[in-house]
């Protein structure tokens, strides 16, 4: 993004034709333990406090700064990368990871995985603009490809349902590591982030500068 234009986004949410909302500091205006979820039951806690429709850059600007982050420019996933400037991005939070793509066709979604032991995840998917009230079946609706299968078999193996904690049930799999030699890194990122024209591509622009400008990322160890 330009600074110029990005100081003003920075306060909080848009709408669609890139003005301010009246709701805007609700976005970066939440607690400092309710911006750092380190759970899936957090992360839910999170989206149902922020302004509707809660669009993703917003959702991105509550979390709080400095974000450790993991980008990687594979095509491996229901939400790939573009290319090395627009990669996918992870969001390393605890035993939980966020993960995000600015452009392509996965640019609507907001994935998250928690560690369940020490090889599988309890996984999710959301897709943004979010209107409603986010619960554990807004969840298995989005990924659930029969009664007993989510999409995330296609590439996690061991899937099954498991109980999480009292909310209900999500699917868990076997955890697929991404692929280190394909790592992109923050400052490379936030340079994307900078010069980024919201005129081409403005959500692109807003995710890259939710992350690594506001959000402050810096380059860290995937967690599991």
């Amino acid at each position: 993004m330009i600074t110029i234009v990005f100081t003003l986004l920075s306060a909080g949410c848009t709408d669609d034709k890139g003005n301010e909302s009246s709701a805007s500091t609700s976005c970066t205006g939440v607690t400092d333990s309710m911006g750092r979820p380190k759970t899936i039951e957090d992360t839910i806690n999170l989206i149902n406090a922020l302004p509707r429709p809660l669009s993703l850059e917003c959702f991105l600007n509550s979390l709080k700064a400095p974000l450790n982050v993991f980008a990687v420019n594979s095509t491996f996933s229901a939400q790939p990368a573009v290319d090395q400037n627009s990669p996918r991005i992870f969001i390393l939070q605890d035993k939980m990871v966020l993960s995000v793509a600015p452009a392509g066709i996965g640019r609507t979604l907001l994935e998250f995985s928690e560690l369940n032991g020490s090889i599988e995840t309890f996984k999710g998917e959301l897709e943004f603009p979010i209107e409603g009230t986010v619960t554990m079946d807004t969840i298995l609706a989005k990924i659930s490809q029969t009664s007993t299968t989510s999409t995330c078999l296609t590439c996690h193996t061991s899937e099954r349902k498991v109980a999480y904690k009292t909310l209900g049930s999500l699917y868990v799999s076997k955890i697929l590591r991404p692929n280190e030699s394909q790592r992109i890194n923050s400052s490379y990122l936030k340079n994307q982030a900078t010069a980024c024209n919201p005129s081409i591509n403005k959500h692109r622009c807003e995710v890259l500068n939710a992350i690594f400008v506001n959000g402050q990322a810096q380059d860290a160890s995937f967690p599991f």
